[in-house]
């Protein structure tokens, strides 16, 4: 009985994620919802809601929206995607920055951070270069999927899987796995967004370096920028450091632990330290905090099981080629109908229950490409498009439709997924 009550719960948050705009409840909300019905209907206990949610992957995500919140207010985000811009001096370099050049900082920055600051910059550099705004839109939203998938810090689910695989040394194992094909995704994706809208990208194209810098040098803060671009360089360097001593069996500083000590450096030299923690976007933080009590309460119940156990085959640790087939045949799919995050969320405890350890490192890395790539095929696979549309249109600004969303990103998925399970599985 509590399988039936959990799925019907989870029908109803899903309900008011897809119909946000007819309820005019926004998606934090809805899954908030959702859990304190999971609370309130007994489908799970209070101290078991408490003891589902990741607090290190909580204090991860605080520790990095501190210190991009922190690049933001310097104005440094925005000059360097400005320096970008202007050394584009042709249609087909333009696109070759919102792809590539957006794709390599939403690796490091979290894609739903680039997916805000890059809206701007569409919208500007859209009027000025005679290129509809949905195309530049496309590209990000592409862009930001694509090179997210390199490391543990370009996503939410990536971080799931970083902190909850076991795998060791996630950082340095998620970049030697998979900065490669990620950057030759990168290069892939920009090939058939050219292709694919190669009449849309027109010869008239002006844009001003100058006029560019103009927008931004207003904004632009010397001291913290300084101090803030130390702290994530130094943060950065810290996931490398903390999981060679790691290894090395010396000390065992978590990713978490290192974001954490980032967000304390940024509180603590900065003197915009109350603008900063009022910047970080708390809507994140209380989505994860309900999604972990409602995908535990799903799977308690056992719901998840009778939906993934008894409808989707379950993959074989023994088996790397069936495994990995099946792992992106499931992350393509209902990731469309979970979105992203919460499937990866669900599917951990998937793999887990078949026996999947932190040595099955291909599997693992398969689950994390496939999942992030889902959100190229359709605008439902990934929170960063919700945000990319909702931005995009409260700006007045006409976004991609469902249908050419879906046209062009069936394409550059197929090739994705081709591209990743070459270099995974078969290389």
């Amino acid at each position: 009985m509590q399988e039936y009550i959990a799925l019907g719960v989870f029908a109803a948050v899903y309900t008011l994620i897809i119909g946000r705009k007819r309820f005019g409840i926004p998606i934090w909300a809805a899954m908030l919802i959702g859990a304190a019905l999971m609370i309130g209907l007994q489908v799970i206990g209070v101290e078991a809601a408490f003891r589902s949610v990741k607090l290190d992957v909580i204090a991860f995500l605080f520790g990095m929206f501190s210190i991009v919140s922190a690049l933001d207010r310097a104005g440094v985000l925005r000059r360097l995607a400005v320096k970008m811009l202007a050394v584009a001096k042709t249609p087909d370099r333009l696109l070759m920055v919102f792809v590539i050049g957006m794709g390599l900082l939403a690796a490091f920055l979290v894609n739903d951070t680039i997916a805000l600051l890059g809206i701007p910059l569409v919208i500007f550099v859209a009027r000025h270069a005679g290129i509809r705004p949905v195309v530049l839109l496309i590209a990000l939203a592409f862009g930001i999927t694509v090179g997210s998938v390199m490391t543990p810090v370009g996503n939410p689910q990536n971080l799931l899987i970083a902190i909850q695989s076991g795998i060791p040394m996630p950082f340095t194992t998620f970049l030697v796995r998979l900065a490669t094909p990620t950057i030759v995704n990168l290069f892939v994706t920009y090939a058939i967004l050219k292709v694919y809208y190669r009449k849309e990208i027109g010869s008239n194209y002006q844009l001003s370096a100058i006029e560019l810098m103009e927008k931004v040098d207003g904004l632009y803060d010397t001291r913290l920028a300084r101090i803030s671009i130390a702290v994530m360089i130094a943060t950065i360097a810290g996931f490398i450091v903390s999981e060679v001593l790691h290894f090395l069996g010396i000390a065992d500083f978590s990713l978490s632990a290192v974001a954490m000590l980032g967000a304390a450096a940024i509180y603590a030299l900065s003197s915009q330290r109350r603008e900063i923690m009022k910047s970080v976007d708390y809507s994140v933080l209380i989505f994860f905090g309900g999604m972990f009590v409602v995908t535990s309460a799903l799977w308690s119940s056992g719901a998840v099981s009778m939906l993934f156990m008894n409808y989707i085959p379950t993959p074989d640790p023994n088996d790397p080629v069936q495994s990995a087939a099946v792992i992106s045949a499931a992350s393509i799919g209902v990731s469309q109908v979970l979105s992203n995050v919460p499937f990866v969320a669900l599917y951990n405890f998937v793999m887990a229950d078949s026996g999947f350890t932190g040595q099955h490192v291909d599997q693992w890395m398969m689950l994390a490409a496939a999942s992030t790539i889902a959100g190229n095929l359709t605008i439902l696979g990934a929170a960063s498009n919700i945000i990319i549309i909702e931005a995009a249109e409260a700006r007045g600004v006409h976004s991609f439709s469902f249908l050419e969303f879906f046209k062009v990103g069936s394409i550059v998925t197929a090739a994705n997924l081709a591209v990743y399970y070459l270099f995974i599985v078969l290389i």
